[in-house]
């Protein structure tokens, strides 16, 4: 136990270096803009379709980055009060910097997902991207316990997570990278397997490298229904801008094998 702990926390602390650096050499940044039309098209339709109308309820952001959703959710969406939580101090301050430039009432603070407490009850949580970063079913379920404690009754939690359907062999890396910015090297099959993620389009002298697992669907429903929530997954969709602006069959690669799906995990009561 000791011995898993510790590996854990190594691999935590990878994790938030590799984030610092990459936010720190500017390439987080401009990683996030060249896969713009991703997330505006491919990836935020289906986030704010399961978030649903958080208008005046209070939020909370795990694994915020540099608030990029965060801020969303508050500005958009009109969620509010919001506290983002990160690993990465370097995200955490380039957060709260933005916040003090642009103030919409968002508190950041620098904390681990494995060790969550708060001193008030939330009606949402998300986290964009964070259940794949976790390194077995102990991590999984001891974060969504911590999650699920920290939602008032009928809270729920919404997440993107690793694609268990993912197909390597049927992922064209020149036709993602061309379009959307990000490619996958590594895709290994079972549960747990390792999956290996360039995001920004760089080239390689300069690119960005994340590996994280892909968790099945029964593994993570059956974690899920032991820690409280009802699971429901959602499948991706094309935004109306994106199928007016360049076509279904510009989507075509992607919607055949996206990298990512949504769960939303409804809290029992």
């Amino acid at each position: 136990m000791k011995a898993q702990r510790e590996q854990s926390e190594l691999q935590h602390a990878d994790i938030r270096e590799h984030y610092d650096d990459a936010q720190s050499d500017g390439r987080y940044e401009e990683g996030m803009a060249t896969m713009a039309l991703y997330h505006r098209h491919c990836q935020d339709p289906v986030i704010f379709r399961a978030l649903g109308d958080v208008r005046g309820k209070s939020l909370i952001d795990l694994a915020c980055g540099d608030g990029f959703y965060t801020r969303r959710f508050r500005s958009e969406c009109g969620a509010h009060p919001m506290l983002g939580v990160d690993l990465s101090p370097k995200q955490i301050q380039r957060a709260a910097a933005i916040e003090q430039r642009q103030p919409l009432g968002i508190t950041y603070r620098v904390g681990d997902v494995m060790n969550l407490s708060s001193d008030r009850h939330f009606d949402v949580a998300t986290a964009i991207h964070l259940l794949h970063y976790l390194e077995n079913a102990d991590e999984i379920s001891s974060v969504l316990s911590s999650i699920h404690a920290l939602l008032v009754d009928d809270g729920y939690f919404v997440t993107m997570i690793a694609n268990p359907e993912f197909n390597l062999e049927q992922h064209d890396a020149t036709d993602s990278k061309a379009k959307f910015a990000y490619y996958f090297s590594v895709a290994e099959p079972g549960n747990g397997g390792l999956m290996r993620f360039h995001p920004g389009g760089f080239e390689k002298e300069r690119e960005l490298t994340i590996e994280f697992h892909r968790w099945q669907r029964d593994f993570i429903n059956s974690i899920a229904l032991d820690t409280g929530f009802t699971p429901e997954w959602h499948d991706p969709f094309i935004s109306d801008e994106g199928l007016k602006n360049y076509g279904a069959d510009f989507f075509s690669n992607y919607l055949a094998n996206p990298q990512s799906k949504l769960i939303r995990l409804n809290k029992n009561s």
